[in-house]
Order: C-alpha cells, then structure tokens, then sequence
C-alpha cells in the first residue's frame, strides 16, 4: 500500500518573543518525529492541549513548515514552495470551527469556492459541488444559508468544501469540539463513511475517545512525541498509562477495567456497548455451568 504521509526527524520550534520582539524562549512543538500513513488508513490522532497534535496536522496541510527534518505528502516534500498548492490539494484541512471556513452566503457557492480558485471549468465545478453535497448528505441544503444552519451541518458543509477539491487525503482537526452530540454523531457518521465508501485517508485529530474507537489505527503524542501507536484495541486497554498521561479512555472501557479490578473477569479491550453486553453474558452463562 502507498504511503500518504512520511515524517523523518520531524521537528518544529515556536519562537517566543517579547513586547519589544526580542527573543525570550524557544519551544519545540514536535522532537524530531518519525511517522508513515498509508494511503486509504482512518488515523485517529490524540494527546491532550500541549501535546503536538494541532502542530502536526498544520504540518500536513503546509500550513506550517519544519524547523528540522522532513515531512513528505504522497512524496511531495512540503518545504518545496513550488509545491504548495499541489500539497493542500492532495491534503486538505478542515478546522475545529466551521464559521472560520465557510465563506459565501449560499452553501452551493461555498463548497465551489476552492475549485474555483483552481481555475476549474464551470461543468467541472457543477458536478464537484453537486458530488461533494451528496458525499455528505447535504444535497437538500445547497440553497441555504449557511448561518442558519446546525453546528453539525456547518461542518459537514466545511467538509464538502474540501472534497470539491479532490484531496486524497482530509486532515480534520479536532472538527466535532465544537458541536453538541447531534452535531459530532453527523460529523463523525459522514468522515466515516468517506473513509470507507472513497477511501479518503482520514487524519482525525480528537480529544474524543469514542471517536477514536472507529478508526484503524490510533496514535497517541504527548510532549511534541508519539508515545503509542497501534489499533484501538491495543491502545486503548492500556487504561493505566493513559491516564498517567491524562486522557481518558472510551467510557465502556474505563467501566470494563473497574470491574475488573474489583476481580470481575471481562476481557481487557472491549470498546463498544455491544461488546460488554456480550462478555457479560458469557460470563453468566459460565457461572450457570
């Protein structure tokens, strides 16, 4: 499988400065990161404020640079400035607060925003906003104004308006924090299925566990590293050393690992309602024997 996105030595410092614009601090955001994602793969990316996270994905979108190593988007060096515009096409970002990505005053006219800057033909816009409004249920909305719309639809709108740029791969940071839990169910629903029915590779950055659990492999950064990377399963049953870094795990999950300690025998990495239901129906039905 190609790889979407390569780090080697991947290093970012911020520079603090002072009222008169001196130097006072500098900072690294990211230490020296070696990362690779494979093309189509559903990457769920956590650590808490701090972490490196949010850093990380700017880098993925050239939205920032490297201050030391190497960051490459489907072999495209991101430091290369003639290759900008073909990076934030192959990779395209959508951010925690819709309002800051929506632009037009008509959802249509929005989603056709980017591919308009491209410079492509109106046949060609017409069928990318009318793809990219179906791809994200919101086909019946392309009339409105999106000011008057849900959180949760703002963002799926904000959405649209990244795949009407053919992008092989959508970084979403942190896109349902600010939503109610309608709005992250749509969200996550509709990156869900992207992921599965286009195989867009999907970098999503959370601080929410549960939307985690969906994805094929779980990376977790704490201090500018990534400390754990692995399936959802494997991560998220080292319940101990998870909050030692002060995150939380899936709420079905940490009820699993109390019981356990309290010395209910339940298996270690069950993640979902579904299959706590059935261990403990296996565990009854052992007791009745």
């Amino acid at each position: 499988m190609k790889q979407m996105v390569v780090a080697q030595g991947l290093t970012y410092e911020y520079h603090v400065r002072n009222e008169e614009g001196s130097l006072e601090q500098t900072q690294e955001a990211l230490k020296s990161l070696d990362l690779s994602i494979e093309k189509g793969q559903f990457v769920a990316i956590l650590g808490h404020n701090g972490s490196g996270k949010s850093t990380l994905a700017k880098h993925m979108n050239a939205l920032l640079f490297p201050t030391g190593g190497t960051l490459w988007i489907k072999g495209i060096d991101t430091k290369d400035e003639s290759q900008l515009w073909n990076v934030r096409q192959t990779a395209g970002m959508v951010f925690q607060n819709p309002d800051n990505q929506i632009i037009a005053t008509i959802v249509e006219e929005d989603v056709a925003f980017g591919p308009e800057n491209l410079g492509v033909a109106a046949e060609e816009i017409k069928k990318r906003v009318d793809a990219s409004l179906i791809a994200v249920q919101m086909e019946e909305y392309r009339y409105h104004a999106p000011h008057l719309l849900s959180g949760g639809q703002k963002q799926r709108v904000a959405i649209a308006g990244v795949l009407a740029m053919k992008p092989e791969c959508i970084i979403l940071d942190e896109p349902t924090a600010m939503l109610d839990p309608s709005g992250r169910k749509e969200v996550l629903e509709t990156v869900y299925r992207l992921n599965q029915e286009e195989k867009i590779t999907t970098i999503l950055i959370t601080h929410y566990m549960e939307e985690a659990v969906q994805a094929d492999r779980v990376i977790v950064m704490e201090q500018g590293q990534i400390v754990l990377d692995g399936t959802p399963r494997e991560i998220f049953k080292k319940v101990e050393f998870l909050k030692q870094l002060g995150l939380d795990v899936p709420q079905v999950t940490e009820l699993s690992y109390l019981l356990r300690k309290a010395g209910i025998s339940l298996e270690a990495d069950i993640l979902t309602l579904e299959e706590m239901v059935e261990s403990l129906c296996q565990l009854k039905q052992k007791q009745l024997n």
